[in-house]
């Protein structure tokens, strides 16, 4: 439960560890650079989770939920505004994942005598990625990767070969992610949640084409150029998704103790 990616032991063969760039020789050391981390994570998320809900408070921002496409702006304007939106979103996602991590580990270090190298780093850099490929499989975290390897890209791989496989981990990804949005008790939508992770596994495919086309595996500024496009463009439905149903609208902090009401007033 408390070890996803399945660290020491026999069942996360392959998998990647992002070097740890924090001091593990002294508990100590490590203890203050992942407090650090806790505490600038917890406020950066917190304003960037802000600067979504500032868009629009009484829709997006709010629990009622409303779609990141402004139909009284012109089609290019509409869609940049749904893409930095989109871009945001993310972000908050990585940070409050990153927080989350950084407060277990202190509370595994601190109460329970864990070693700082059972902490291993969660995510990479993910906007360095220079290749889709690299950005699901290395630098974004890895905590489902074995229920997508064994639910997903296992079963698909003996109906549909190498491909199939890629496929099946996305679709798994899919169906995970819209039933955590069903719990919301709104519903689900398929179609764009499941859908997005899905088309990232078709562009998994564009890659390893592209691979065996040229020789070339994607890489350098044309392959961050693409993958950050790709998974950013196509981040507008599943974004537009989760905000219609208020997701965006979530509360980390009671009102009284959110840093952004304190930095930049109430929204």
């Amino acid at each position: 439960m408390f070890n996803l990616r399945g660290c020491g032991w026999s069942w996360c063969k392959g998998l990647y560890l992002p070097q740890e760039k924090r001091p593990v020789s002294s508990k100590a050391a490590f203890i203050l650079a992942t407090l650090s981390s806790f505490i600038s994570h917890l406020v950066l998320g917190d304003i960037i989770h802000y600067s979504v809900q500032w868009f629009s408070p009484s829709t997006i921002g709010s629990a009622a939920g409303g779609t990141i496409y402004d139909a009284t702006l012109p089609p290019v304007t509409r869609y940049i505004r749904s893409t930095v939106i989109t871009f945001l979103a993310g972000m908050t996602i990585y940070s409050a994942i990153q927080t989350a991590y950084d407060g277990l580990s202190l509370i595994g270090i601190i109460f329970f005598g864990q070693k700082p190298s059972q902490w291993p780093p969660i995510f990479d850099a993910p906007w360095c990625a220079t290749s889709l490929g690299e950005f699901w499989a290395k630098r974004w975290h890895q905590l489902f990767r074995d229920n997508f390897i064994s639910i997903g890209a296992k079963p698909f791989t003996l109906l549909g070969g190498r491909a199939g496989g890629v496929i099946g981990a996305f679709y798994v990804s899919g169906l995970m992610h819209d039933m955590g949005m069903w719990g919301m008790g709104r519903g689900v939508d398929f179609r764009r949640v499941g859908g997005y992770f899905v088309v990232n596994g078709f562009g998994v495919l564009v890659e390893q084409g592209w691979k065996k086309l040229t020789g070339k595996k994607v890489g350098g500024m044309v392959g961050w150029i693409w993958t950050m496009l790709w998974v950013i463009s196509w981040g507008n439905m599943l974004v537009d998704a989760w905000c219609s149903r208020g997701l965006a609208g979530s509360k980390f902090f009671p009102q009284s103790l959110r840093p952004t009401d304190y930095i930049f007033g109430p929204l």
